[in-house]
């Protein structure tokens, strides 16, 4: 072993130790913002995840360090160079020595320590750092959380919990009918902050959680003085005369000591929840619930998606060139099994997977900032229905024009007008699969009635498919009549399969 090895080692170990002393830091700078507040990751999330994280984190970042130093741009001909001429004493040697092969590696080897700790949102380390963060459900637990305790109702919560909270307060200001009323009332907002205070209570009085409440950012000093004032400022508030400043004002102060007790009892709430549906049943337990159905295993609906649409194009032409065989044109018969069905295969994908696909991301990237609750959400459907619409039109007008058209050069604007009537038909599936992603399927249904609901729904949808068919192909000339008939048959197979197969099981907390 040489002695430029071992300094060239001892090299990489430095750059090593400053790659995890930077990357561990970097990760725990990130905050997480919720209501007007920053908090550091590390209250919002389980320690086994959260450290998990910290070493995918380090561990890639070794890695890359590694790759790009001993592999891709190596030090060791500028350690071997330095360390030869302190050798023979050549100075002057050593500075001609320092070329471009030399000291770019250091360069590029400095620049990567720094962009590990530089917080910039255009820096691709910490976009990766984050990717680490979402991947372990940091930040989106938080969130998720928060939200449902800030949207929670009372009314959900056990009457016994709301006795307790009225005999535990100094000042008498919570009436039990206080618990019922509307959302906006200064009554329900104090009942709402009374319990969240009263369950975080119930962690602060257990030392294990005491880091939590010395905490300087999640702030449970000052929770515990506003709350306090809050006390006899609603007590007062309630036995004067209206007052319409007074009550705004004491509304807004409400408010904020709610997004404060939110934050701090989401950080106890995940952290102190052994499970995630531990976390759920305590959210559930404050009167929240979580407004989004959790669909597992999303990418195994995208294959089934992308199979069914295989499937559906393949029994669709097959059935329909059987159809137009025997019974329509007997004497011009058309080619089963052709180099067609795959073409019509690569062009269905793009047309129906794609946008189905989009709807999975669309939705759990609105779902994860979502802040009211509800059972449906027509808005977001009929934005999905729009989304499929521009994205099968744009894909019906690329292949169409320069496959079917053969037009090397077009207008895209034109002809995405002329062609946006083959674009109805993802629009509309893409709006029910949305749909159908907040109609989950009961544990109790027995697979007799799912399959009877199946072909409800496919023969239904099928029935659509054939309508807009017959309107989409209504200018085909006559001597393409048969791709006319072959292309409605497909629809009806293609359209009613995804609608078959648009059946979600979720996890709803």
């Amino acid at each position: 072993m040489t002695v430029e090895f071992v300094i060239y080692f001892a090299v990489q170990c430095l750059g090593t130790g400053a790659t995890l002393f930077l990357a561990y830091r970097s990760f725990q700078k990130r905050r997480i913002q919720l209501g007007d507040a920053p908090t550091l990751p590390q209250y919002f999330s389980r320690r086994s995840a959260y450290w998990s994280g910290i070493a995918l984190y380090c561990a890639l970042m070794v890695c890359i360090y590694w790759l790009l130093t001993w592999q891709w741009l190596s030090l060791e001909p500028l350690i071997t160079l330095i360390v030869s001429n302190l050798r023979s004493g050549e100075w002057l040697d050593l500075l001609q020595g320092l070329d471009g092969g030399t000291l770019i590696p250091l360069i590029f080897a400095g620049l990567f320590l720094f962009f590990i700790d530089w917080e910039n949102p255009l820096n691709p380390l910490l976009i990766l750092r984050d990717s680490v963060h979402d991947a372990f459900a940091i930040p989106t637990k938080a969130a998720q959380v928060y939200n449902a305790l800030m949207a929670s109702r009372l009314s959900a919560v056990d009457d016994q919990i709301k006795s307790q909270i009225a005999d535990r307060l100094l000042v008498q200001s919570v009436d039990s009918g206080d618990f019922d009323k509307s959302g906006a009332t200064v009554e329900y907002k104090w009942a709402h902050n009374c319990l969240l205070f009263d369950r975080i209570q119930h962690y602060a009085d257990q030392s294990s959680y005491r880091r939590f409440f010395n905490e300087p950012s999640l702030k449970w000093g000052e929770i515990c003085i506003s709350y306090n004032a809050m006390s006899e400022k609603v007590a007062i508030w309630k036995d004067a005369e209206p007052h319409y400043t007074k009550t705004v004002l004491l509304i807004k102060d409400l408010d904020a000591l709610t997004g404060l007790l939110c934050r701090l009892l989401a950080s106890l709430i995940v952290f102190g929840s052994a499970s995630e549906n531990e976390i759920w049943e305590t959210v559930k337990h404050l009167g929240g619930r979580v407004h989004e159905s959790h669909l597992k295993h999303t990418y195994k609906y995208v294959l089934i998606f992308t199979a069914v649409t295989t499937l559906g194009v393949i029994l669709g032409r097959e059935v329909s060139v059987a159809l137009h065989n025997t019974i329509l044109f007997p004497d011009k018969p058309l080619a089963h099994f052709s180099y067609t069905t795959l073409r019509w295969i690569a062009y269905a994908i793009p047309m129906y997977v794609l946008p189905i696909a989009l709807v999975f991301v669309a939705r759990a990237f609105t779902f994860r900032q979502q802040h009211e609750q509800s059972d449906r959400y027509y808005g977001f459907y009929m934005a999905m229905m729009l989304m499929g619409g521009i994205v099968s039109t744009s894909t019906a007008t690329v292949v169409l024009e320069v496959t079917f058209y053969h037009r090397e050069h077009f207008e895209f604007l034109s002809s995405f007008m002329q062609h946006i009537r083959w674009g109805i038909l993802p629009a509309l599936i893409s709006g029910y699969v949305a749909y159908r992603m907040d109609t989950p399927i009961s544990e109790t249904e027995g697979p007799i009635k799912l399959f009877l609901s199946g072909v409800l729904r496919f023969l239904g949808w099928g029935a659509v498919a054939v309508i807009f068919m017959l309107y989409a192909t209504d200018d085909l000339p006559v001597e393409v009549s048969n791709l006319r008939f072959t292309l409605v048959g497909t629809a009806f197979f293609v359209i009613g399969l995804l609608a078959a197969f648009a059946c979600f099981k979720t996890t709803r907390s």
